[in-house]
C-alpha cells in the first residue's frame, strides 16, 4: 500500500511538472517594460516585478507570465519612444516623465487606462500624482475625451527650506518685530516682512533666492489659484493674463525688484539658490527631497516648512514619473495589473520605507517610516495641495519657449507684468492651443 502512494505521488509530481513547464505557448506571457531608475531603486523595482509575477503565477495556473525589464536612458527617451511608436517596436509598459504623457496620448500612442477601472483608483492616489495622467483631448466632433494615460509610480514635490543659523543669526529683531525666529513664515506677506529684516545686501545675506523657470514657479502661481489652461465654450483657452496669473507673478518680481529681499539668483552667472543657502547667504529657497543628503553632508543648519501660502493656501509644484502602457501592448489588461501592483498599498510601502521617497498612494502615508527618514513628513503634507502642471502636449515650448523669457523680461524691467503675461498668452494661443483646438 505504502509503495503504492509513493508510486501515485511520484506520478502526480511528474504530471504537475509537466503542465507547468510544457504549457501551450500561447500560455506563456511575457511583458516588456523600459525603465530609466537609479541603481538603488533599479534593485528595489525587480524585487517588485519578481513579487508580482511570482503572485500571479500561484493564482492563474491556466497561463504563466515573465517580464523582462530593461533599462534605458532618461535623457532622450521621449524622441526613442516616438520612433519606436512609428516602427511598432514599442515597449509594453514605460516609465515616462510626467510631461511625456500627454504628448504620448496626444499622439494616440497609449492605452486609455479607464477600460480596466483606473478611475477607481483616483481617490486612492495623491490628487497632483494621478492628475498628471488624466488627460482631456478635444474630439473631431468638438467634443471632449478625459482619460486616464498611466498611472503614477513616483512622485515629488517642493517646499521651503529655510537657513536656521540666518534665522538665529537675526532672532532678537524678528522677535522684536513679532515673528518667530525659530519657524518659518506661514505666507507670502510673512516671508516679505522676515525679508526685510533678513536682508543684508552689504553683507551678501539675502532672505531669498528663487529660479526663474515656469516649473519653479509653479508655487507662485499655485497659491494664488492660477488654472492655465481651461475649456469653454467648445475650444480651450489660456488663463495666464488674468488677474490670479498677474498678481502671482507680480509677488515674484516685487520680492527681487520692489522690496529686494531676493538675491537675483535667477540671473545667469549669479551665485545659485543651492550654493548660496549651503554658504549661509540666502536664508530660505524653495526646493526638493533630492536635496537632503547635500545639505545634510553640507552641515547646513536647516529647517523645511510648507510653501507660503498666497490667496488660495499652500501649493507648490509635481514632479515625478509615471508608468504608462503602449497600444501595441497584447496583453494590456495584465499589463494594467502590474501598474495596479505597483501603486499598491503594500508595494508603496516597501518602496517609500526603503527609499526614503513619497508614496503615490494616500492610504501609506501613515505606515511611512518617519523615524527613519523624518525629512519625508513635510514633502508628503505638501503633496496633499501640490498641483499637476498643464496637461498640454507641447509643455517644453510653454515654458522655455514662451514663458520663461517673458517672466526674465518682467523681472528685469524690461516689461510691465501684464505686457509680459500678455505677450505671452498670444504666444500660447499661436503655438500650443491652436493644435489642441483643431
Amino acid at each position: 500500500m505504502i509503495k503504492k502512494f509513493i508510486i501515485l505521488a511520484i506520478i502526480l509530481t511528474f504530471l504537475i511538472g509537466c503542465s507547468e513547464s510544457q504549457l501551450p505557448e500561447e500560455s506563456i506571457i511575457t511583458l516588456t517594460i523600459w525603465e530609466n531608475y537609479n541603481n538603488e531603486e533599479h534593485v528595489v523595482f525587480i524585487e517588485i516585478v519578481d513579487e508580482f509575477v511570482k503572485e500571479y503565477n500561484e493564482t492563474h495556473p491556466d497561463k504563466k507570465i515573465k517580464i523582462q525589464v530593461d533599462r534605458v536612458p532618461f535623457d532622450g527617451l521621449l524622441p526613442k519612444l516616438k520612433t519606436s511608436a512609428m516602427t511598432k517596436t514599442t515597449p509594453d509598459i514605460c516609465r515616462v516623465d510626467v510631461a511625456h504623457v500627454v504628448p504620448l496620448a496626444f499622439g494616440k500612442s497609449l492605452i486609455n487606462l479607464d477600460k480596466f477601472g483606473a478611475k477607481e483608483l483616483h481617490d486612492k492616489l495623491v490628487p497632483a500624482a494621478i492628475n498628471s495622467n488624466i488627460i482631456t483631448i478635444k474630439g473631431s466632433d468638438g467634443t471632449i475625451r478625459k482619460g486616464t494615460y498611466g498611472l503614477p509610480d513616483q512622485t515629488n514635490t517642493t517646499v521651503l527650506f529655510y537657513n536656521k543659523t540666518i534665522f538665529k543669526r537675526f532672532a532678537k529683531e524678528l522677535k522684536e518685530a513679532g515673528l518667530n525666529p525659530d519657524t518659518a513664515p506661514r505666507t507670502w506677506d510673512e516671508l516679505i516682512k522676515y525679508g526685510k529684516i533678513i536682508t543684508k545686501p552689504d553683507q551678501g545675506i539675502y532672505a531669498f533666492a528663487m529660479n526663474n523657470s515656469l516649473w519653479w514657479t509653479f508655487p507662485f502661481f499655485n497659491s494664488f489659484g492660477v488654472e492655465f489652461i481651461s475649456f469653454e465654450d467648445g475650444k480651450f483657452i489660456t488663463n495666464i493674463n488674468k488677474k490670479p496669473a498677474i498678481q502671482a507673478l507680480q509677488l515674484k518680481v516685487d520680492l527681487y525688484r520692489k522690496h529686494k529681499i531676493e538675491a537675483g539668483a535667477w540671473q545667469s552667472g549669479a551665485i545659485g539658490k543651492e550654493q548660496g543657502f549651503i554658504n549661509n547667504k540666502y536664508a530660505m529657497i524653495i526646493t526638493g527631497p533630492w536635496m537632503l543628503q547635500s545639505f545634510k553632508n553640507s552641515k547646513v543648519n536647516f529647517g523645511t516648512a510648507l510653501i507660503p501660502a498666497g490667496p488660495k493656501g499652500t501649493s507648490s509644484n509635481v514632479g515625478g514619473t509615471n508608468m504608462v502602457i503602449f497600444k501595441s501592448c497584447k496583453h494590456p489588461e495584465i499589463a494594467y495589473e502590474f501598474l495596479s501592483y505597483l501603486v499598491s498599498e503594500k508595494t508603496q510601502v516597501k518602496w517609500c520605507n526603503t527609499l526614503g521617497q513619497i508614496p503615490v498612494v494616500l492610504s501609506a502615508f501613515d505606515k511611512v517610516d518617519l523615524k527613519k527618514f523624518p525629512e519625508i513628513k513635510i514633502f508628503m503634507e505638501q503633496m496633499k495641495t501640490a498641483k499637476a502642471r498643464p496637461m498640454i502636449p507641447n509643455y517644453d515650448i510653454l515654458e522655455t519657449d514662451i514663458i520663461n523669457p517673458e517672466m526674465a523680461a518682467a523681472l528685469s524691467g524690461q516689461k510691465t507684468v501684464k505686457q509680459a503675461l500678455d505677450d505671452a498668452a498670444r504666444e500660447i494661443d499661436k503655438k500650443i492651443l491652436s493644435i489642441m483646438n483643431e
